[in-house]
């Protein structure tokens, strides 16, 4: 008995002073980088705080020391607060707490400075371990084999690609618009599905050579349904954190709910989906390589299989691994995109207006046929683009990690950042600073993108060229080296899918019983503030985000 009481009484204490111990040390650590400091007394990704720390956060607050530094604790503080919280304790500062210290930044030049320097600020190992779940890729890797991926990867997403890409986009867009149209209630509840339909269907196309047709997206709830490669894909993606931390056999067990059986299906059968599409690359191929993402990646496997070339290849798991990340990522971002944008669009019905003038101007000179002539000229659509990006990031915020002591310059001081250390770019309020984007920081204006040359008549228009933002103020692709590689592509079906829905269509909110246009404006922008974040943010209620589509 006297055992147990002594462990009873002695296991507390020792969690508390290590507690202590571990708190006070990164709190040395964070005075010492000269920045200002804020405190967590629980480190925010362990458990129970994990569980407990949104519905306890007004308890937690009631100690005045910890408020602010509650606040950020809370997955998606960034996007709720913006810029207020930077506004008060300064565009860079640290969060102090047991586990590791975080540096949130929303200074430019430092976010520049984090993102040149990769050797020094490496992925995070949680963004690595979970994007690396099917494969490492071009993402997740460091060093020389980051170098030697994103050399065989970009090449390959090239001009070529990007007018295959404007041929599809245009293809399942026009038959988006039929299917709307010709539904009695003009699709109210499946327009952002519809959106992200043609997002994946794009990518089955360009990426492996499978067309798709156009249907809105449904993620497969029947664990028994067969499954394409990116049917599996979607639903890995949009799960990835239980997909990357939750064994499938035990996500495939009969007491859990079907989509997640579904998942742990998906799961297992993913590697056999993979090998099989890339054994019929090589079996189809008979010399001549197909015209896709998929069939080069192919060529270059199997030529660091034979030994022809040391520089040029990847293994079989980093084909896996970037296939998935091309389609699952690819996808997820054009598509959400797309839905935040015709949102955008239908609340605010003068940006609309303001982007059919462009495309009644260019269209009606040039038509859809030409990518090279037509989309240089669309650059209202490409600023509608950017601006859906800056109010809704497809990432809040980059993480990277510190591993050894650095110094950083932050305006005309240096501060040593001291591991364990986690750097945070916080997107959501650098692309929303009002010394950077103006007193409407906040207000959805495309025209901010905009530089006219004249302000000559309408039919001038095409001759607009978008600006170039600050650097390291803008983040909608990250930056740096490791900028994202499909960059080009998704402005390229994003901007097709704009300018054919919108030569056709006017989109406008749903009015429901004794609602004005007004606040059904309201609603439509409210639900636009409503996100989650998955593999990237998203709507939190898509099916609630009513449009009504009309023919012009």
């Amino acid at each position: 008995m006297n055992y147990l009481a002594t462990f009873l009484i002695a296991g507390p204490l020792l969690w508390l002073l290590n507690w202590a111990w571990a708190l006070y040390r990164n709190y040395r650590n964070a005075k010492l980088s000269g920045l200002p400091v804020l405190i967590c007394p629980f480190s925010p990704d362990g458990f129970p705080y994990l569980i407990i720390k949104v519905p306890l956060k007004p308890l937690l607050e009631l100690i005045p020391i910890c408020r602010p530094g509650i606040q950020v604790s809370i997955m998606g503080w960034e996007h709720a607060d913006r810029y207020t919280l930077h506004e008060k304790y300064g565009r860079v500062f640290i969060l102090v707490n047991p586990a590791r210290n975080e540096m949130w930044c929303a200074d430019p030049d430092t976010a520049q400075l984090i993102l040149a320097r990769r050797r020094e600020f490496p992925q995070l190992d949680m963004a690595t371990t979970i994007m690396s779940t099917f494969g490492k890729n071009v993402i997740t890797a460091n060093g020389e084999d980051w170098g030697r991926q994103r050399r065989i990867v970009v090449p390959n997403l090239n001009e070529r690609i990007s007018e295959a890409v404007w041929t599809e986009t245009s293809h399942q867009a026009n038959k988006m618009v039929e299917y709307m149209l010709q539904r009695p209630d003009n699709g109210e509840a499946e327009s952002v599905s519809s959106l992200r339909a043609i997002a994946i269907n794009v990518l089955s196309l360009v990426g492996y050579g499978q067309p798709k047709p156009f249907k809105p997206q449904k993620l497969c709830q029947d664990p028994t349904a067969v499954m394409s490669y990116t049917d599996v894909v979607s639903l890995c993606g949009e799960l990835i954190v239980l997909a990357a931390f939750v064994p499938s056999w035990i996500l495939r067990l009969s007491i859990m709910p079907k989509l997640l059986q579904t998942l742990g299906v998906a799961m297992e059968r993913l590697p056999t989906l993979t090998a099989e599409m890339l054994d019929e690359q090589r079996a189809h191929s008979d010399g001549h390589q197909r015209d896709h993402f998929v069939s080069q990646l192919v060529r270059l496997s199997d030529a660091g299989k034979t030994g022809e070339t040391t520089a040029q290849y990847l293994t079989e798991e980093e084909i896996a691994g970037n296939l998935f990340l091309f389609t699952a990522a690819g996808f997820d971002t054009t598509g959400n995109t797309l839905g935040f944008a015709v949102t955008w669009l239908a609340a605010q019905p003068e940006w609309q207006r303001w982007t059919q003038e462009e495309l009644d101007c260019v269209l009606g000179k040039h038509g859809m046929h030409d990518y090279a002539t037509v989309f240089p000229k669309l650059t209202r659509c490409l600023a509608v683009m950017y601006e859906t990006l800056r109010l809704n990031p497809a990432a809040t915020h980059i993480g990277r990690t510190v591993h050894e002591p650095i110094s950083l310059t932050i305006g005309d001081k240096q501060h040593l950042l001291q591991p364990p250390l986690t750097a945070y770019i916080n997107n959501s309020t650098l692309h929303t600073l009002p010394e950077i984007w103006g007193s409407d920081s906040l207000e959805f204006r495309p025209s901010r993108w905009i530089i006219t040359p004249s302000s000559g008549p309408p039919s001038q228009l095409g001759d607009e060229k978008l600006v170039t933002p600050q650097k390291g103020a803008f983040n909608g692709w990250s930056g740096g080296p490791r900028v994202c590689p499909g960059q080009k592509m998704s402005q390229v079906e994003f901007v097709t899918v704009i300018a054919t829905v919108f030569s056709k269509c006017n989109i406008e909110p749903i009015l429901r019983e004794g609602e004005t246009m007004e606040s059904a404006s309201g609603h439509l922008m409210h639900m636009i503030q409503d996100t989650q974040m998955r593999l990237t943010m998203q709507f939190k209620h898509p099916r609630e985000v009513r449009l009504k589509w009309r023919k012009r």
